[in-house]
């Protein structure tokens, strides 16, 4: 078999995986060939391989299927082979038979998974890391080059320092030194590309201006020239920077920096594809989170409205000295919490209620500051910085209010003991589609004029990791927290059609960017104004309640017999139509329930319309009214109802719909 001189290859033959005799030749397990660079790379001989078996040199992880197919005599798959160092790199192997010998060939893998793929496994498996990526990467590029050195450095999130990518031939305090380092106009060979997005040669370290801050660092490093080109995007958005080492002063060859040039760019593609792939992974573990959650708080719902519901009707029967009165208070309010969490779960999933209004935000922003200033931390020190001019935002008021006093809390708790100052900001900025694509991928923003809404603290910061995972449902870094107060945010914010963007560095502090689409103040803006209705009398009045849960069933039919309501009881919508064929004209009023086995509210109500049209019906869900409303207004229903409602609310929506 024939290779490139420079691709790292091994062979073996085998009769058995057991470890060779002395005596024994090749053909029983010893390594055929091993070429210059495999020796370089794993500092491995061929005497030393053959002084084991091959499968005890493969990562545990990926022993079994390598075993496999070197048992079956053919097949291929990829697996990582151990190095001098106890490290892994991974290689493609192939295995055929021969003159009843089992042949094994290893070539370095290029872009490799994480556990072993055979031509039957599924290719979109897991993959390996982006680092042990890169680290491949870049001992092919050492491998294209012998005696050369090759490191990786990406920029981070601020694009104002590098962190290290790779650099697996480089010792530990080296790749050490340059974590972190600022890229300017004259930091190093890979600083300075990465500033300029220019191919930076410096063929003497000891001499060059540009590493008279870094030369300790070189020296550790054993290296004495360094030539870095940059890593951009498709875009041209500079992603960080790719250097090859010598380990005397030396000028590169044209062939070198072309070879060079395509390995960043090579680079640039995989980051830029991983990223891609992340965002897309991450998008549809939040949709997955985001019906679980919408799923847990519908069902939760329902159960609230029997703790609620009993507790309330339980207060109701009571006399005012009862000393369970205060027992049943309790269970009311710690209900209601419970029912705001639920609130924040379907937010969270894109499914709370907006009851949207033109608000001035800077108004809004004042408003709440004043009430949070007191509260918060005697160490932290609000401070208002608003735009100038009024602010328009078509938003919820209660909503928008919820997701401005979450943020001012976390950043308050952020500071803790420490002096700080939590900075809330307001202003204006035009967005292109391009850059709302960037803010928020996917979601087809319109471009323009938006609202832009900071709140900073001067806090601990986040570490990398809690950036990526700050918006999970049910992630928190408190000790009681939920975890669902920034997801919620993100879910509100969202649904305003806006964005939401992280930006925190460890011991400097944490900043949160909201933006929603700026819209026009009205001339004025006149309280309306609505007299009290006066309340008739409810005997006599027919009330239906349809509900499959039985807990919720008994639970409104009490409240509305409290009310003074007759009322009929169905535990399914067949039932309920059964109901009202024989009674439809004494029932004034349906109350049903929308997810139903054999008919839900939708399809009780078509039937029961066909039996009276005049039927006023009102439609129950765990869910927000918002979610319906479009469909409320076509099919006709009179009202709707979210679980769990207390009993005033429940008594008078059925007054209004009633017109009593």
């Amino acid at each position: 078999m024939v290779a490139q001189s420079n691709i790292p290859m091994i062979i073996r033959t085998r009769r058995s995986n057991a470890a060779p005799a002395a005596s024994e030749g090749p053909e029983t397990g010893a390594v055929v060939r091993v070429n210059r660079v495999f020796v370089q790379m794993l500092g491995l001989s061929a005497e030393e391989l053959c002084s084991r078996p091959l499968l005890d040199w493969i990562h545990p992880d990926d022993r079994a299927q390598l075993e496999k197919i070197i048992g079956a005599g053919h097949g291929s798959a990829c697996a990582r082979h151990a190095t001098e160092r106890d490290e892994w790199v991974a290689f493609d192997w192939r295995v055929k038979t021969h003159d009843d010998d089992v042949a094994v060939l290893g070539r370095l893998h290029l872009e490799y998974p994480a556990a072993p793929v055979s031509p039957t496994s599924d290719p979109a498996g897991p993959q390996m890391t982006m680092g042990q990526t890169l680290e491949a990467m870049a001992r092919i590029a050492e491998a294209k080059n012998p005696g050369i050195r090759c490191s990786i450095l990406l920029t981070d999130c601020t694009h104002e320092r590098v962190t290290v990518g790779a650099g697996p031939s480089l010792p530990d305090a080296y790749n050490e030194a340059v974590e972190g380092l600022r890229i300017g106009p004259a930091v190093g060979s890979c600083g300075t590309a990465a500033y300029w997005n220019v191919p930076v040669i410096v063929e003497n370290i000891a001499e060059d201006p540009l590493w008279r801050d870094l030369r300790d660092a070189a020296a550790v490093a054993g290296v004495a020239a360094c030539w870095s080109h940059p890593i951009t995007s498709t875009d041209g958005t500079v992603l960080g920077a790719m250097a090859l080492y010598d380990t005397e002063p030396h000028v590169p060859t044209q062939h070198q920096m072309d070879g060079l040039e395509i390995a960043a760019r090579m680079v640039g593609l995989a980051i830029e594809r991983n990223r891609l792939e992340e965002a897309l992974r991450h998008a549809t573990k939040m949709e997955a989170l985001g019906v679980l959650a919408g799923g847990v708080a519908h069902d939760f719902n329902n159960i609230l409205v029997a703790v609620l519901g009993n507790a309330e009707l339980a207060l109701d029967s009571l006399p005012e000295d009862s000393d369970a009165r205060v027992r049943l208070q309790d269970i009311v309010t710690a209900s209601t919490s419970a029912t705001d969490l639920c609130h924040q779960m379907l937010a969270y999933a894109g499914r709370g209620g907006l009851a949207t209004e033109t608000l001035e935000l800077n108004a809004l922003v004042k408003e709440i500051a004043g009430l949070l200033r007191a509260a918060l931390s005697k160490k932290a020190t609000l401070i208002n910085k608003l735009h100038d001019a009024p602010l328009g935002g078509s938003t919820d008021r209660g909503q928008l209010r919820q997701v401005i006093m979450n943020l001012i809390t976390n950043a308050s708790q952020a500071i803790g003991d420490n002096e700080g100052r939590v900075v809330i900001a307001t202003g204006v900025q035009t967005y292109t589609r391009g850059e709302l694509e960037q803010l928020r991928p996917n979601a087809d923003l319109p471009a323009g004029e938006h609202v832009v809404l900071t709140i900073s603290d001067t806090g601990e910061g986040m570490t990398a990791t809690t950036q990526a995972r700050i918006f999970d449902p049910f992630f928190t870094t408190k000790a009681r927290g939920s975890g669902l107060g920034l997801a919620a945010v993100q879910g509100i914010v969202r649904r305003h059609g806006g964005t939401v963007a992280l930006q925190s560095t460890r011991g400097v502090g944490t900043t949160f960017a909201l933006s929603f689409p700026r819209v026009a103040l009205p001339a004025t803006a006149a309280d309306a104004h609505t007299a009290p209705k006066t309340r008739g009398t409810v005997s006599g009045r027919r009330i239906l309640v349809v509900d499959d849960e039985p807990l919720v069933l008994q639970v409104h039919g009490d409240m509305l017999e409290r009310g003074g309501y007759s009322v009929l009881r169905a535990t399914d919508g067949q039932e309920a139509i059964e109901i009202f064929r024989s009674e439809g004209d004494s029932i004034d009023c349906v109350l049903v329930d929308l997810s139903m086995p054999k008919l839900g509210g939708e399809q009780v109500f078509v039937e029961l319309q066909k039996m009276r049209a005049d039927v006023r019906v009102i439609l129950t869900s765990g869910f927000t009214e918002e979610e319906f409303r479009e469909r409320l207004h076509d099919v006709g229903f009179a009202g709707f109802i979210q679980k769990p409602t207390p009993m005033s609310v429940l008594l008078a929506r059925v007054a209004d719909v009633l017109q009593l």
